[in-house]
C-alpha cells in the first residue's frame, strides 16, 4: 500500500468516527514520508493528547506554512492550553510576579556599602587628612608633633567617599530579579514551563530560577544534542543569569520562531530586559567633616584615648568624645558603624560628635530605624526637630 492510500485509508476512518482505526495508517504515511503535509494535519485528528495534536500541526506548518487549517487548529489549541494552565491568584495568569526582593523597584540597598553611599576613603584611611610624610594612624599621632597637616585630596576630609559598587546612591540593582523588577511567579511556573518546554528542560529553567546554577548548567548541557534550544540556554549562560539573557533569547527567537515555538512562550513568560542604569536616589549626607590637628600641640589638643581592643571601640569612643577629643571619636565611631550597621549606640554617640543639625538628625533616624522604643533618639530627635 502506498503512502497516498494509507492517507486516504486514515482520511476515511476519521471521517467515520474511527479516530483509533484511522491512527495507524496516518502515522504510517508520516513516517515513510515525513513531507506529507496532509497526513500531518489529518493525523492531528486522530491523536488524543494536545501536545502530540499541536506538534503534528507544526510539522504541517513547516512543511505549507500558508495551510490555514492547520494554523487555525494550532491557535486553537495553543489557546486551550493557556487557558488550561493552573489558575494563579498570586499573578493573576500573567506568570510574573513583582521581585520579593526588591518589591518591583529593581534596586536594593548596596552590599557594598549597606546602603549609606558611601565608605571609607582608602587614602586616609577615613581620618579625613594626611602628614607630611603620608598616613597618618590614630596610634602613632603622640609621636607626630611639628608636622604639617593637609586635607586628602580623593575624600576633601571627609573621611569617606562614594562607594563605587552603587555610585555613591546607596541603591544597588537588584540581585534576584537582575534589575528587571519582576520574577516568574512561583506559585504556578512548574507548571507552565513543564507544558511549554517539557518535563526535562522546564526543570533545567526552574533550577536556573531557583539560584540552583549548577543543577541548571548540567541539566542544559545534558539536553543540549537533542534540544536546541536547550543548547542555546546553555551556551548563553543562561543558569548563571536568567533574565539577563532575555535580549539573546529574544534575537535568538527571531531567527528561530519557526522552528521552536516554546522558545517564543519562555520568553512571554520572562520578565523584560533589566535597565542600564541605576535609578536617581537621594544621597545621604556625609557624616564627617574634620580639621587638622595643630602642628604644634598634637599632644595638648587631641588628648588621645588609645584603641584598646576592636569589641571595645564603642567604649573608646564614648571616651574620646567625654574628654572632647572630637575627631578620634568621629573616626572610631564610623569605622563601628561601617562594621556594625545595626549598632544603635555607635549610631547614637555619632549624633553627638558630629558638626550640623542635619547631620545629627540623620544619624537620630538611623537609631530609630534600628531600636523604635529608643526613649534618648526619640527625645533627642524631638528637641532637634524643634
Amino acid at each position: 500500500m502506498t503512502t497516498s492510500e494509507l492517507t486516504t485509508l486514515g482520511i476515511a476512518a476519521l471521517k467515520e468516527g474511527h479516530r483509533g482505526a484511522a491512527r495507524r495508517p496516518l502515522a504510517e504515511a508520516v513516517a515513510r514520508n515525513p513531507l506529507d503535509a496532509t497526513a500531518w494535519l489529518w493525523l492531528s485528528g486522530a491523536l488524543d493528547d494536545d501536545d502530540q495534536r499541536a506538534d503534528c500541526l507544526r510539522r504541517a506548518l513547516q512543511i505549507e506554512p500558508d495551510n490555514a487549517v492547520a494554523r487555525s487548529g494550532l491557535e486553537q489549541l495553543e489557546a486551550a492550553q493557556r487557558r488550561a494552565v493552573v489558575h494563579c491568584n498570586i499573578c493573576g495568569e500573567t506568570g510574573r510576579i513583582a521581585c520579593p526582593k526588591c518589591g518591583g523597584s529593581r534596586t536594593e540597598p548596596c552590599a557594598a556599602c549597606e546602603g549609606q553611599a558611601f565608605q571609607k576613603c582608602d587614602t586616609c584611611s577615613g581620618l579625613g587628612w594626611l602628614a607630611d610624610e603620608g598616613l597618618v594612624l590614630i596610634s602613632s599621632l603622640k609621636s607626630r608633633q611639628g608636622e604639617q597637616w593637609h586635607e586628602c585630596s580623593r575624600c576633601e576630609a571627609t573621611g569617606v567617599t562614594d562607594c563605587r559598587a552603587c555610585r555613591g546612591q546607596g541603591r544597588d540593582w537588584c540581585h534576584t530579579c537582575e534589575g528587571s523588577g519582576q520574577v516568574v511567579c512561583p506559585n504556578c511556573a512548574p507548571a507552565r514551563l513543564k507544558q511549554i518546554l517539557g518535563d526535562e528542560l522546564a526543570q533545567a529553567v526552574l533550577d536556573a530560577l531557583w539560584r540552583n546554577a549548577t543543577h541548571a548548567q548540567l541539566h542544559l548541557a545534558a539536553l543540549a544534542d537533542k534540544n536546541p534550544l536547550a543548547a542555546f540556554l546553555w551556551r548563553v549562560g543562561f543558569a548563571d543569569q536568567p533574565y539577563r539573557s532575555v535580549r539573546k533569547l529574544r534575537a535568538w527567537v527571531e531567527s528561530h520562531a519557526s522552528q521552536d515555538s516554546s522558545a517564543q512562550r519562555l520568553l512571554a513568560l520572562l520578565p523584560e530586559a533589566p535597565y542600564e542604569q541605576l535609578p536617581p536616589h537621594e544621597k545621604p549626607v556625609q557624616l564627617i567633616k574634620k580639621n587638622p590637628p595643630a602642628a604644634d600641640s598634637v599632644t595638648s589638643s587631641l588628648n588621645l584615648v588609645m584603641p584598646t581592643h576592636p569589641a571595645n571601640a564603642l567604649q573608646d569612643a564614648i571616651l574620646a568624645a567625654r574628654i572632647g577629643n572630637r575627631d578620634q571619636a568621629l573616626v572610631l565611631l564610623l569605622q563601628l558603624v561601617e562594621r556594625e550597621p545595626r549598632n544603635a549606640e555607635a549610631w547614637l554617640w555619632l549624633s553627638r560628635v558630629v558638626e550640623t543639625d542635619q547631620q545629627r538628625i540623620e544619624c537620630l533616624r538611623r537609631v530609630i530605624e534600628i531600636n523604635p522604643t529608643h526613649q534618648a533618639a526619640q527625645a533627642d530627635l524631638a528637641r532637634l526637630m524643634g
